[in-house]
């Protein structure tokens, strides 16, 4: 290479061996570092998706208890400006939801343990008014299982059922006290929290971008977790009345069920709408009569939202339909249901950090255009 002549490099497009080193290292930086960088970031993706999942039993209690600390912290808030010490406020407010969720199963017992006996002749009825679909999807078991048994998979279903269920149980009661605890601490810790946390930023700028992206987090899940709320106690009295028109046992545990399942989008309301038309066979004769007030029941669902909800989020908190879908889609498969409940706030705090960082970027580029350009910050 060496021995090359300068005509040669020139026709090359070089006019120098300098020429050719420098436009080479130039071109072998970047891509180097392209690459580099979007190997970290993969790598920390993949990292964090196996450590959300190896600690689920965790960080699924922990995550859901934030969540709400984050919309309950206001009324903590206001707790402590009329002088209630803010870890009383924190446990009145615990305690208090902790009473409405005990009344609420008190109120729905009877309802639900009626449902379960009746679970039965609804799914029957079910199969037997819809026996095409039934046999395609029964076909569909079969050769999944089939693929399933190919590959050599292990049935785990020969175990003790009671075990199971004892185990289950375990589970779900050390997660439940495992959220109310963190609910409680986040409650009466946020601002020491958050005082420390922006205390580990370095430089004015970082604190106060740290700053904004709590308040913005804080504003934008308590936000919309309210308004869903409000909007999901309308769905729940919809579907009551509905279920009192139709004649259907016990309304209260039909409006009940909607408030909850539209809380997971998209698959939510399609649940209640199915076992309304269930249970309207089991107590009416005609499919007319069973199908018409879960088919009005939908329609009023999708009326709340493709336009009840978005108006009253405001823009600030829409967010793109297919972003929404791929977070539903993601925490479901991470978290099961709980995840798909908290993937549209979760999905909220990671636009509120994107848009903080930008922010945040944008004014440390500013600060350096100007001191290069000599002009005192």
């Amino acid at each position: 290479m060496f021995n090359t002549p300068l005509s040669k490099l020139s026709a090359r497009g070089f006019a120098r061996f300098d020429d050719l080193d420098q436009e080479t290292r130039a071109v072998n930086e970047a891509e180097h570092d392209l690459i580099v960088r979007y190997a970290i970031v993969g790598i920390f993706v993949i990292l964090a998706i196996a450590s959300l999942q190896l600690t689920k039993i965790i960080a699924l209690p922990v995550t859901a208890g934030v969540i709400f600390g984050l919309v309950l912290g206001p009324t903590v808030d206001w707790m402590v400006r009329r002088n209630i010490p803010q870890h009383l406020a924190a446990a009145l407010v615990v305690l208090l939801g902790v009473i409405v969720g005990l009344a609420a199963l008190t109120l729905l017992a009877a309802p639900i343990a009626a449902y379960s006996d009746q679970f039965p002749a609804m799914l029957a009825a079910l199969r037997a008014k819809l026996a095409g679909v039934m046999a395609m999807i029964h076909e569909l078991e079969e050769a999944a299982n089939a693929l399933a048994n190919s590959k050599g998979a292990v049935n785990v279903s020969d175990g003790n059922p009671l075990m199971e269920i004892a185990a289950s149980s375990s589970a779900a009661l050390a997660g439940l006290l495992l959220f109310i605890f963190t609910v409680y601490f986040y409650l009466a810790t946020r601002r020491h929290l958050k005082a420390r946390v922006l205390r580990l930023c370095l430089g004015q700028d970082a604190r106060k971008s740290a700053g904004a992206f709590f308040e913005d987090i804080e504003a934008r899940v308590a936000t919309y977790l309210w308004v869903v709320t409000v909007v999901n106690l309308g769905i729940g009295i919809a579907a009551a009345i509905l279920a009192w028109i139709a004649g259907l046992p016990y309304p209260i545990f039909w409006g009940a069920l909607a408030f909850f399942l539209n809380y997971l989008a998209f698959i939510g309301p399609i649940i209640v709408a199915v076992l309304m038309f269930a249970a309207g066979l089991v107590a009416n004769a005609t499919v007319f009569d069973a199908a018409w007030p879960a088919a009005l029941f939908y329609v009023v669902h999708l009326f709340e939202g493709n336009w009840v909800t978005p108006m009253l989020v405001g823009n600030r908190l829409t967010v793109s339909p297919f972003l929404v879908f791929l977070s539903f889609i993601f925490w479901l498969w991470l978290w099961g249901p709980i995840g798909a409940v908290l993937s549209t706030p979760l999905l909220l705090v990671a636009m509120a950090a994107q848009e903080s960082f930008a922010k945040y970027r944008a004014i440390k580029q500013e600060a350096e255009l100007a001191a290069e350009a000599g002009v005192p910050s």
